[in-house]
């Protein structure tokens, strides 16, 4: 048991002697370090070397898409780490004191502005966290929403992947005065929040150079690659209006005689008008490179709009015929007539058509039926062809 308690002991021992340091000590130490120090100038004994930052970024979450606005917005976390040659104590001298904790403007910090930013652009002015340790070294956290415009590509929406690029850069110092430098070209994500739109499909971050002439400056990027997750786009947007399409096709079925044909075809029109409309409220206003979505049911708008046209002609060479059907009965009866005035006063207002239509009902009915069964065929091969080339093109 003496071993036990002599172990112990020893143990108690070393964390009161870590945790000794008085409020003196702490006052010794900031007047050390501080006394001749600048916070303007890079913390380098030779000023001709470059001052090497190393960058690290912790993923959280998706915080904002917006498709119309082009703004892409994540909740994360900056690590930067670099060493002050000016700030170093051996802590034995004070209280065995290993790190300290400046506030904002008390040592040097890099300025870093985000390229890209929606809003505020420089980002060390939010809340940051930092730490300074005895051999110099200096730990900043920058916890904070990260936002920037993206270029988005909606040519396969809504089965579509976007590609969004943080751009950081600090244009105090040049390239050769300071350098970015990644721990860790593989972002880690911490938490387990999970968007309900979005997938992040991986994260990387980089460092490169930018050239503002004359001179260059050290970049950190951090891409992002999120894919949109389709179902609701899906069951609300694609099924209703490949369900419209195809029952647009179906007016050419619908008989001539329940009086129902044309407004059919126009009820089919209205709808893919209103999913027009609400499907360009969620897409950006491009011309470049639009949605094969919106072609779609462009086109399926134009062949809606081609079939009402095309339903009143059906509607026109039908009822030609039934009333070529009329008179010709008329020119029928009229020749069975004694006398001519009986059929003057009976079918006077046909008279001019009888000369015209007579004999020709079979004529005006055979063409009606051909014009709506060639107009169902063509219909139903241009609907067909345009759905599958654009389900091949997104399978690219």
């Amino acid at each position: 048991m003496s071993l036990v308690h002599l172990i112990s002991w020893l143990i108690v021992a070393t964390r009161q002697s870590t945790f000794s340091a008085s409020l003196d000590d702490l006052h010794r130490l900031r007047h050390h370090l501080f006394t001749n120090y600048t916070p303007d100038v890079r913390p380098l004994l030779n000023q001709s070397h470059p001052l090497v930052v190393d960058v690290n970024f912790q993923f959280m979450r998706i915080h904002h898409i917006d498709n119309t606005q082009k703004e892409f917005s994540i909740r994360g976390m900056l690590y930067l780490t670099w060493k002050d040659y000016f700030l170093m104590w051996k802590s034995a001298d004070f209280g065995d004191l290993r790190h300290y904790h400046p506030k904002q403007g008390e040592i040097w910090t890099p300025s870093i502005l985000n390229e890209d930013g929606v809003g505020n652009q420089d980002v060390m002015e939010t809340t940051t966290r930092r730490v300074l340790y005895k051999n110099g070294s200096v730990v900043v956290r920058v916890p904070g929403y990260f936002s920037t415009f993206c270029n988005f590509d909606m040519t396969n929406f809504p089965f579509d992947s976007q590609t969004c690029n943080i751009r950081l850069n600090a244009l105090d110092y040049f390239a050769e005065e300071l350098t970015f430098r990644p721990v860790s070209k593989q972002v880690t994500t911490i938490g387990n929040y999970k968007d309900a739109e979005w997938t992040v499909d991986w994260a990387m971050l980089t460092s490169d150079q930018i050239n503002i002439a004359p001179h260059r400056y050290s970049r950190i990027s951090v891409m992002f690659k999120v894919v949109r997750k389709p179902l609701f786009a899906i069951l609300n947007i694609v099924i209703p209006i490949v369900t419209i399409s195809i029952l647009s096709m179906m007016v050419f079925l619908v008989p001539v005689e329940s009086g129902e044909k044309l407004s059919f075809s126009l009820s089919a029109l209205l709808s893919l008008a209103v999913f027009m409309s609400f499907i360009t409220e969620q897409i950006p206003a491009s011309s470049e490179k639009p949605p094969l979505l919106v072609i779609y049911l462009t086109s399926m708008v134009l062949l809606n709009a081609m079939s009402v046209a095309s339903t009143v002609l059906v509607l026109l060479c039908h009822y030609r015929g039934s009333v070529a059907k009329e008179i010709n009965a008329a020119c029928h009866v009229s020749s069975n007539q004694n006398t001519a005035d009986v059929a003057i006063q009976k079918r006077s207002f046909r008279k001019p058509f009888s000369m015209i239509c007579c004999g020709k009902e079979k004529k005006f009915m055979s063409a009606s039926r051909a014009l709506n069964n060639t107009l169902l065929l063509l219909f139903m091969g241009v609907v067909i062809g345009i759905t599958v080339m654009i389900l091949k093109t997104n399978n690219k």
